[in-house]
């Protein structure tokens, strides 16, 4: 019985990670399923590495590009780049 508590408290978790961070809901689900409650790691998880988080998706073809890319590698379509603008 604690082991099944154990996998469902996991698998939820591993679900709304998933779904948080925008990865696979299966894959989020299994990884709950293993790592059972100390799956709201996955809430902390960004991604492989810190670059990621500079990377955007593609509006054309939704592949993940990176944040400065003003042409897609993938499908070579314009990319309109981000202005930032500071306050002050």
């Amino acid at each position: 019985m604690l082991f099944l508590s154990w996998a469902l408290l996991g698998a939820v978790l591993g679900f709304a990670a998933a779904q948080r961070k925008g990865f696979s809901v299966v894959g989020g689900v299994l990884g709950g399923l293993l790592l059972g409650p100390l799956a709201f790691l996955m809430f902390f998880v960004s991604g492989i590495s810190k670059a990621d988080a500079h990377n955007k998706k593609c509006p054309h073809c939704a592949e993940w590009i990176k944040g400065e890319a003003t042409i897609c590698k993938h499908c070579q379509q314009p990319v309109v780049a981000a202005v930032h603008r500071r306050a002050g």
